[in-house]
Formats: structure tokens, sequence, C-alpha cells
């Protein structure tokens, strides 16, 4: 049955196969209407064709057709309660297709036995291809012995037969000309052969549903566009910002929407700027972002991507203002831009945010390079230059400078200040009642951000020479004296400075005045040391002059000695007292008034053998191996005297005349503070090392009273023809306090 135009049409079913294919007649199916049904009696048989449609089946079409249908659930189960009664059959069920087409589920089954409805399963498409094959390609399926029937009988086992099932006739159902389920009619207990009225009835059924399913997806969608149009409203004016439309109009660009959220960022109503009524966006936006802003956005335009940019603008009320935004380009049909649509939002509170973060951190990245700076122990005039060149790079002003009280004199002197670009020198001046010693009086931080000759004038302060329109100060104090001032001033800006600048700079003043009564204390210990390392330098130049004159008057007193052990006797004096001498020499000429270099002492000591002994010692070669050790002075002169009694011995009994020799010297540091001290010759040896370490010469002596003061221990080895060796173990020698 069909219903076109308003006419009440009835379609008697074409005596077709169910194979056929169904296209067309499913076209003339959607075309249906009931609409006119009201125009008929209830009493009258209606005839189209050869089919006659009993009055009973009209009046329930009728009925079905003037029930409300809102609540599509409800109309549903009533036309399975409708339908079971009317063709008197025991299961009427109405079954959807799944998303994917896969199988079908049933949503409503009526039993008119019971009078209920209940579940039933799902069947799927691969497990009865022919019964699907045949609801897609056929006006309907009335499978009189439908355990039989080609179309059905695959059904038998899982489903006809478990529920006692003989007859079928399942109309389908179809929305947007597409088969999405199906009507069934099932007989139990016997076999029914379907008639041509049944048929149709059912179809008008199927149509009538399809209707419903139609004008319920209708009345859904205008439902969710109202109720998408109303969230997308409140989602808009709920938005910490403002979405915006803007479209080109020929080569001019206006904004065609803009949401309420305009004014409370910006001040302006969005009737100011739709069309461009009143002004132009643009014009809110800050001079200096818009080159950048307009780079970005016209590169992700023509790349066809969304943009992101961050800008200032001025406000109606003069505000500036940080806003985010993101958009992106519309594009028609022959991919034209067309239009822009984005969102923006103040993040002027972030970008403070950001910004104080910023200046913290640098702040701590400068107070650890001006820590890093003040604890390094320097004289004044450096300490103060590091800290004002430090100051200029932070703060970027056109004046900073550093002056400094000397309350003993009562002057101001300014060892440090920077104005225009350079550094200037500032004559002392007396104390007066200048700015500089307004701080010192007041011993407080200031900033004076505005207005600042007035706020000078009611402070009494003297305002002659000030040009900076903003300033910060901070005195420099240790305990409860004023060392000092540091000011940096603005001469471009008002309000040029903010409170944690102040407390930045005060910080750093007071570490300033620690480092700087430091690098006082630093250059009077300085000087004391110097004076005290003159006095030093002096002792020992002259206690080296002083043995040099004795070492001169023993080499003079020798020219009047004929006899041989005098004359030997004292040449041994002398080179004692030139190995003294020596060390007192290395000392003077070093600068280092502790350690001595004992390598090049033991050159200098032969080299003084070679010059007293140059006759014997013509043939014989020095081999010196010394690491790089350095002694103090308590361990240098008793081991440089070791050292000259062991090479004079080696000297005058080690070789026989004109035979060549080799004397080696060596020192190692064993373990920390202890020494091996090795004298070795290859000249005639002995076998009595006794005879050696018992001799009673004052050379002998001297070595093994030297060693005991030196907590050492002496060892000769020696055999006839291999020469002889001294070994002497000992430690560094401990200074302790003369009194």
């Amino acid at each position: 049955m069909l219903f076109y135009d308003n006419t009440l049409l009835f379609l008697p079913v074409p005596d077709i196969p169910c194979t056929a294919n169904i296209a067309a007649v499913k076209l003339d199916l959607l075309k249906m209407d009931l609409n006119n049904l009201n125009g008929f009696s209830n009493s009258t048989s209606i005839n189209s064709g050869s089919v006659n449609l009993p009055s009973s089946f009209h009046s329930v079409l009728l009925d079905l057709k003037q029930m409300d249908k809102r609540d599509l659930h409800a109309f549903m189960k009533k036309v399975l309660d409708t339908v079971a009664n009317a063709l008197d059959i025991e299961r009427v069920s109405i079954w959807f297709f799944d998303e994917g087409r896969t199988s079908i589920y049933c949503d409503y089954l009526y039993l008119k036995k019971f009078g209920e409805y209940v579940n039933e399963t799902t069947l799927s498409v691969t497990d009865f291809p022919e019964y699907f094959k045949a609801i897609k390609t056929s006006l309907f399926i009335a499978a009189e012995d439908a355990r039989n029937d080609k179309s059905t009988q695959e059904l038998s086992e899982k489903y006809l037969e478990p529920r006692g099932i003989h007859s079928m006739l399942d109309i389908p159902i179809y929305y947007n000309n597409e088969i999405i389920g199906i009507i069934c009619h099932e007989e139990q207990d016997k076999i029914r052969k379907w008639k041509r009225e049944e048929i149709d009835f059912t179809a008008a059924i199927s149509t009538l549903i399809s209707t419903s399913l139609e004008i319920d997806f209708s009345r859904n969608k205008e439902k969710d566009f109202l109720e998408n149009r109303r969230f997308l409203s409140t989602l808009i004016s709920n938005l910490p910002g403002y979405v915006y439309r803007v479209v080109k109009e020929g080569d001019v660009w206006s904004i065609q929407y803009i949401s309420d959220g305009v004014y409370d960022l910006t001040g302006h109503k969005p009737d100011e700027l739709v069309k461009n009524k009143v002004l132009y966006y643009a014009m809110m936006v800050n001079e200096a972002d818009k080159a950048a802003g307009k780079e970005i956005i016209s590169k992700a335009l023509a790349e066809k991507k969304p943009y992101q940019i961050n800008y200032r603008i001025s406000t109606a009320g003069g505000n500036i203002k940080w806003v985010w935004e993101q958009g992106r380009g519309v594009y028609n049909e022959n991919n034209e831009l067309i239009a822009t649509e984005g969102f923006i939002t103040d993040i002027t509170d972030k970008k403070i945010f950001e910004e104080e973060i910023l200046r913290k951190n640098n702040e701590l990245s400068a107070l650890y390079h001006f820590s890093r700076t003040l604890s390094k122990l320097n004289e004044p005039g450096i300490l103060l230059e590091d800290i004002g060149n430090m100051l200029v790079k932070f703060f970027d002003r056109e004046n900073v400078y550093i002056a400094l009280y000397d309350e003993n004199n009562s002057l101001i002197t300014y060892p440090y200040f920077y104005q225009n670009r350079k550094l200037e020198n500032i004559s002392p001046r007396p104390f007066g009642t200048d700015f500089t010693e307004f701080i010192i009086k007041s011993r407080k931080s200031l900033i004076i951000n505005e207005n600042l000759k007035e706020s000078l004038k009611g402070l009494d302060i003297n305002i002659l020479d000030f040009e900076a329109k903003s300033l910060i100060a901070a005195p420099i104090i240790t305990g409860d004296k004023v060392l000092g001032v540091i000011v940096i001033q603005d001469y471009r800006e008002e309000n040029s400075f903010t409170a944690g600048q102040l407390d930045f700079l005060t910080t750093v003043s007071a570490q300033a005045a620690i480092a700087l009564e430091n690098a006082f204390l630093y250059e009077e210990v300085t000087r004391s040391l110097k004076e005290k390392e003159m006095l030093l330098q002096e002792v020992h130049h002259r206690v080296k002059n002083n043995l040099q004159v004795i070492s001169s008057l023993i080499k003079l007193q020798t020219r009047y000695i004929n006899e041989e052990r005098m004359l030997e006797i004292l040449k041994e004096t002398g080179s004692r007292i030139q190995s003294m001498a020596i060390v007192h020499t290395k000392i003077y000429n070093s600068k280092d008034y502790e350690f001595i270099n004992f390598g090049e002492y033991t050159k200098n000591l032969i080299e003084n053998f070679q010059g007293n002994y140059s006759y014997r010692l013509r043939k014989v070669q020095f081999i010196i191996n010394i690491d790089s050790i350095k002694l103090n002075i308590d361990t240098a002169i008793p081991c440089g005297l070791i050292l000259n009694e062991l090479l004079s011995n080696a000297v005058k009994y080690a070789f026989s005349e004109n035979t060549e020799g080799i004397i080696e010297i060596s020192l190692k540091n064993t373990e920390a503070r202890k020494f091996t001290l090795n004298v070795k010759d290859n000249g005639t040896g002995t076998d009595d090392t006794g005879k050696i370490t018992k001799s009673d010469s004052l050379g002998m002596q001297l070595v093994k009273l030297l060693t005991k003061q030196l907590n050492g221990e002496l060892n000769v080895y020696s055999e006839p023809g291999k020469g002889v060796e001294f070994k002497i173990d000992f430690e560094e020698a401990v200074y302790k306090s003369r009194k």
C-alpha cells in the first residue's frame, strides 16, 4: 500500500519471483502516504487492481496512522500488538541491522499468547547467507513451510525448530532508500498459507514504520540541532575570550561575526566591530606586534595550517593587554581563501607571571654571579669596578654609581660612576645635603618612580643636578657603619623600577658591604704581608751576604797557609758555609720563603765543588737524579750540609789521582713527608763499612748528627772496587715556632 500526493492507493503485490530485483518497487514503496486514510469508512472494502483489503485492516491502519508517534518505543510496541491481533498470529517482531550490517538483532518481539514483550537472539549474516540474500533482493519473504523453503530452511535447526515456528512472513523496513531491518510474522504449531491482503497489509505496516522512523529522526535531528546551537551559544558565552569569523568581500576583510566576550576583553561592543562599523580590529593591535603577527598568519594561511600568535592590544579604556589567538582559514571549492575563524583570549596574567618568573630567574642568576665575584678577595678598587659593571649589565640604565663615605674626613668619593654609556671620573666632595647623603643618613633603601623632583624637594634634597625620571638606591651597610651608597637612575621613563628590583639592589648592597669590608681588610693584610716579605727578604739577603763575607775571608786566609792539613780544613769549612749560603741565595732569588727546589740546589752545590776542587774533579762525572722535590728551609739546610759532606768525602777518598769516576746523587719522595737520599760513587770501595760509619772525622760526625736531627737512618754499602753508597732515609722537618 502506497500514499502519494495525498491520495490513498492500494498496490497489489506483484506476482514476481522472490529473487527479482526490487529497486524500482522499493522507490514506490517509499512514496507511501497515509495522510488520507481519514477519508475512508471503516466498513468499506477497498479494491485496487485484483486485491481487496478488508475494512478491518483499513481500520487498523487508520488507528496507527492517527496514533501519537512522539514516543517511538511505545508506538512500535503498539504496532506489534495490533498486527498480532489483526492477523491472529502468535509472534510478531521487528529486527534491525547492526552498524556494520554483519548481523540483525531483535529490538521488539510480541508474544500474542502471553500478551507480553520479550527478548530474542541475534542472527549473523555469515551463518544464514541465503536468508539475508533474500531479504536484500525481495519485496517480501512469504514462506508457508519455512523449514523447507529455500530462503528460510537454513534457519531451521538454530532458529525455527527450537521455537516451534512453521511459517514466516518477513517484510523489509526501509530508511533513506536502504533496508535497515524487517518486520517478521511467525506462525507456530501449524503451516499457514499467506493471503494477498495479509501481505499488502504487512507491507503497509512496514511503510508506516519507515515513515515513523523518518519523522522521529527529523524530530531528533531538529532537536539535536537546537540543542547543539544552545550548547554552542552557552559554550561561546562562557569562554574566557571571544570567537570570530572574518570574511573576504572583494579586497576587503571585515568581521562577519564576533561573540559578546569581546566587550569584556576589549571594552568594545560586537556591533562596533562587525562590518568594521566603528573601528577595525587591527586598530587595537600594538604597532610593535603587527609585523610579526601578520607574517605568522600569512604563512599559516598559505600552507593551509592553523595559526597561533601572542600580541598586545589597547582596550577602549587605554589599558594594554596580552592576548592569545588561534585560528585557521576557510576555503571554497576552488581552494580559495574566503574567511578566517578563530578564538582570542586574555593571557595578560599569564604573561605577567611569565615575566615575573623570568625576572626572578635573572635576579637569581645575577645574584649567583654577584656572589661568586664578591667571594673573591680583591682590592677595593677592582671589587667596586666588578660590582658596577655587573649592575650596568643587569639594569641597563643611563646612570649607575657607587659612592663611598669617608667618615673620618667627611668626604664623598665616587670610585665607580657610569653615565650615558661611559665611565666618568668624579672628584671627591665634602659631605653635604645631596641625595647620596640622604641615603647615608636614613640608612634605608629608596624607590622613586614618578614626580621625582617634587619628591626630592619634599625630602629637602638638593636637586640641581638631577636628570632622572625614576631611581632606586640602597645603602652599603656593615654593622653600624655606612660604607657608601649604590644608586641606579633612569633618565628616560617614569615607573621604570619595581619593588622586586629594589629588593634585588638591597641584597646586592648587603653582599657588597661584606665584600668591601673584606677587601679593605685584604688590602691592609696584603700591605702588611708585603712589608714582612720585604723584611724577610732583606734578612735572607743579609744572611747570604754575611755567609759570603765569611766564605771570602776563609778563601783569603788560605793564601797565607802553607800547611796542607790546615788548608784542607779551611776549604771544608768554606764549603760548608757556602752550602748554607746557597740556601739563602735560592730563597732570596725565588721569593719563596718556605721551600727550596732541592734539584736546583744540588746543581748549585756541585758547581761550587767544581770551583773549589777543579783539579781533582776534572775526570769525575756527576749524575743527578732528583725528582721535582721542594724541601722546607728547616729540612733543606741540614740536608744540604749532609750532601756537602758526602760529596766532599767522595771527592777526597773515592778516586785515585788522574782516574775517571762517577758520582750519582738521587733524592726520592718515598712516602708523605718521607725521603731517601743516595750518594754513590764507583771508586775504590772497601770491605769494612764499619770503619766509615765509626770514623771520628768532623765530616762523618756532622752527617750522623744531622741525620738524627731529621729523624733519619744512615746506611753505608761498599765492596772493594765497586765504590761506596750512602743511603739516608729521613723525614721532612716540621716547623716549630721559636720563642
